[in-house]
C-alpha cells in the first residue's frame, strides 16, 4: 500500500519559521550588488505609458503583529481606502476588509506579514476597481485565495519530499482554482444577466439547401442513427 502523505505539526512549524526568516525582495542600486542583499535586475520603463494612479499605501512598522498605521494624515487616507474598496461609504467597511487581508496573509503566529506584501494585496484589489462592497469583498477574496496559494505553492518547494509536494501542492492548486473561479464570478456580476447573440448572415445559393436551427451531430442516447435536425 502506498505511504500516506502527512506532514507532521513540528514539520509544519518550522517551515512556517523558515519562511518567517526570509526577507521580501527590494530593488537595489547596482552598487548594493555584493552587499549580501536581494536584487532583482529591471529593464527600462515601456515606451507608451498611461498615467496611473497609486494605490494608497500603509506603514507597518512590525511584520510579527497587526498593527497598521496610515502614512499621512488619517482623514484623507481613510477617505483613498472607501474608494479602493468599492466607493464604500463606510469606514467601518474597510476597517472590516482590511483586518480579513491582514488575517488572510498572516493567518497563524509563526506568520509574517511585512509592509510590502500588505501594500501588494490593496494594489490589487485597487486594480480590480470594485464599485460596490460586494465587488469589493469578491476582490479581497481573490487576493486572499491568489496570495495564499502562492505561499502553499512555495511551501511545497521549499523541502523536495513527496509530502510536502503532494499536500501543499495540492493546498495550492486547489486555491490558485479558486481564485480564477472568483474571478469569473466577479467578471459574471459584472455583466449581470445579460447574453451575447452573435447574428450572422447565410447566403444559400439557388439549388443549394440550408437548415436553420440547433443540429445535434452524433448519435442519440439509445445508440441510434443520424442526427436529428
Amino acid at each position: 500500500m502506498p505511504k500516506p502523505r502527512h506532514i507532521e505539526g513540528r514539520q509544519a512549524t518550522r517551515l512556517a519559521r523558515e519562511v518567517a526568516e526570509r526577507e521580501p525582495v527590494r530593488m537595489l542600486p547596482p552598487s548594493a550588488a555584493g552587499s549580501g542583499n536581494q536584487l532583482v535586475e529591471t529593464r527600462g520603463p515601456p515606451t507608451h505609458q498611461v498615467a496611473k494612479k497609486a494605490p494608497p499605501r500603509v506603514k507597518k512598522p512590525s511584520k510579527h503583529s497587526d498593527l497598521v498605521l496610515a502614512p499621512a494624515e488619517l482623514e484623507p487616507y481613510k477617505a483613498a481606502l472607501r474608494d479602493v474598496f468599492g466607493e464604500t461609504l463606510s469606514d467601518e467597511f474597510v476597517d472590516v476588509m482590511l483586518t480579513q487581508l491582514v488575517a488572510a496573509l498572516r493567518p497563524g503566529p509563526f506568520d509574517v506579514l511585512d509592509e510590502a506584501t500588505l501594500n501588494a494585496a490593496i494594489a490589487v484589489v485597487a486594480s480590480v476597481k470594485p464599485q460596490s462592497e460586494l465587488e469589493a469583498l469578491i476582490a479581497v477574496q481573490i487576493v486572499a485565495t491568489g496570495f495564499t496559494g502562492l505561499k502553499f505553492l512555495q511551501h511545497s518547494q521549499r523541502h523536495l519530499d513527496e509530502a510536502f509536494i503532494g499536500v501543499y501542492g495540492g493546498y495550492a492548486t486547489r486555491l490558485l482554482r479558486l481564485q480564477n473561479e472568483l474571478v469569473q464570478t466577479l467578471d459574471k456580476h459584472r455583466r449581470g444577466h445579460k447574453q451575447t447573440v452573435e447574428v450572422r448572415h447565410v447566403h444559400i445559393h439557388p439549388g443549394a439547401q440550408g437548415v436553420v436551427g440547433i443540429l445535434n451531430s452524433g448519435k442519440d442516447s439509445s445508440g441510434g442513427g443520424e442526427g436529428e435536425k
